[in-house]
């Protein structure tokens, strides 16, 4: 059966990320899939060469490879490259869905989303490594991303040890759709009502850069919940893909 779902994943995580996720889908008798963006997980791409628009080439590519339209969903700085990738085959993408990932405004870039004091560490690990990368702090990732475990749960150290740096050209570059770009697609916005990193005024930012007829569902869980809490995330899914069958 093909996938009715192509999941993209977030910063310095991988296709890895989703399975958990994936499997509770089959069970509810939904077929996803994922993959590795250019220069995450086992993609070999150099980091320090990675761009925005290799992003939305490789969903892009994996659009067409589809035999027929998917919900697309991506997990936080994924929400451009799904959005950039529905204005260019909207005959591919019957349903965006936002994983607490951003939407920006038009000549905003990632960073620009980010607290100050964030983006300055970012800008920080990324001078000091020197390969156009950067690691996000293990403070952050447990604090921030997975909150809803203990910091000391082997599954912290389990999914730490799974990251790999995050190309930083990407995180600076501008959003350059237009505004109303994605007006006729339908959206869901899946909010993790423990996020700590995508907060909710930050999910609320999001929100008003999206088409008006959006629709916000919240869930239990922290930000990294496809990882955290897979059954719900699986469900909020299954939710969106079963509104298309027959």
């Amino acid at each position: 059966m093909p996938a009715e779902i192509l999941l993209v994943h977030g910063s310095m995580l991988g296709a890895w990320c989703w399975e958990e996720t994936i499997a509770e889908l089959a069970a509810l008798g939904t077929e996803a899939a994922a993959f590795d963006l250019p220069g995450h997980g086992n993609d070999e791409t150099p980091r320090g060469s990675v761009t925005v628009a290799d992003y939305v080439a490789a969903v892009v590519e994996r659009l067409d490879a589809a035999p027929g339209p998917v919900v697309l969903a991506g997990h936080s700085m994924a929400g451009y490259p799904i959005a950039a990738a529905a204005v260019k085959r909207p005959d591919k993408v019957r349903h965006l869905v936002y994983f607490s990932a951003q939407a920006r405004k038009p000549g905003q870039s990632w960073a620009d989303t980010l607290d100050p004091a964030i983006r300055e560490t970012y800008e920080r690990e990324a001078a000091a490594r020197g390969d156009g990368s950067y690691v996000v702090p293990e403070t952050v990732v447990a604090s921030r991303w997975l909150s809803s475990l203990d910091r000391e749960d082997p599954a912290v150290r389990a999914i730490r040890s799974r990251l790999t740096p995050q190309p930083a050209g990407p995180l600076f570059e501008p959003w350059t759709l237009t505004a109303g770009a994605l007006d006729g697609v339908p959206v869901t916005y899946l909010w993790p009502e423990e996020d700590r990193q995508n907060t909710e005024r930050r999910m609320r930012m999001s929100l008003s850069n999206l088409p008006a007829a959006t629709r916000l569902v919240t869930i239990s869980g922290d930000h990294c919940a496809m990882l955290t809490n897979p059954k719900v995330a699986a469900a909020a899914l299954h939710d969106v893909a079963a509104g298309y069958r027959n």
